[in-house]
């Protein structure tokens, strides 16, 4: 009976590798984390990231916090953006400059504030906020003010790639406010057809392992935002090189 068991526990694995794919794997304190290796992405010809294979990229950050890589030592140096940056650079040979107008402790709303200053030649545009508005909003008063910023930046910048970014998970017995917000900027990125990563999936969900990350429970720490770097250089290295 157990070697039944063990077969058919095989096979199903065998299956599911073969239908989804071997998940891309990144190191964490307590382990390794598996990560899925495909950015969601809107099947239109993206064009503003794709500028870095040949030059410069010109990107906005909206968000709160954990945009602006609180919660590590050195954010200019071991920021998620900064890793990223990096990563790309040794890639491709060329850099993004960031435009960061993410500001600590800020709701959609700042970011609705700051879209308004987007300049129309900006290539892409990065939304990082959920994690404070999950205490203040309802998911569905979120989802109206997240839609709207969308079609606040697409008016801005009607040529930028739009990446909307799932923070992290926190230590905390009770994500379910949060898993709420993550549901609606999955559900909006589809609707307003734009792009997702979703970084949350890329953490683990054992909350001692998931200390390990954070610098205080909610913002990543230097291993943290490599994680978080790490996701995102995946999902836009395979829409860079994807043959339209």
């Amino acid at each position: 009976m157990k070697k039944r068991i063990i077969y058919l526990l095989f096979a199903a694995l065998v299956f599911t590798m073969g239908t989804f794919g071997i998940p891309e794997t990144v190191e964490a304190a307590q382990g390794t984390v598996i990560t899925k290796s495909v950015v969601k992405v809107h099947p239109v010809n993206l064009k503003g990231i794709k500028k870095l294979k040949n030059g410069t990229v010109n990107a906005v950050i909206l968000g709160d916090s954990i945009a602006v890589s609180q919660g590590a030592f050195e954010p200019y140096i071991t920021g998620w953006d900064s890793y990223l940056n990096k990563s790309l650079a040794k890639k491709y040979s060329n850099k993004i400059e960031w435009d960061n107008k993410a500001a600590s402790g800020t709701l959609v709303d700042y970011c609705l504030e700051r879209a308004t200053e987007i300049e129309s030649e900006t290539d892409v545009v990065f939304i990082c906020v959920g994690r404070n508005d999950r205490n203040v909003y309802t998911p569905d008063e979120f989802s109206k003010k997240y839609t709207k910023l969308i079609r606040v930046i697409k008016r801005k910048a009607p040529k930028a790639d739009i990446f909307c970014i799932v923070e992290p998970p926190m230590v905390s017995q009770d994500e379910s406010k949060f898993l709420a917000i993550r549901k609606a900027i999955k559900n909006v990125s589809v609707k307003s057809g734009v792009n997702l990563l979703d970084v949350w999936s890329a953490f683990p969900k054992n909350q001692d392992a998931l200390d390990e990350l954070l610098a205080d429970g909610l913002h990543p720490n230097k291993k943290g935002y490599k994680i978080m770097s790490n996701y995102m250089y995946t999902g836009l290295v395979e829409v860079i090189n994807r043959v339209n």
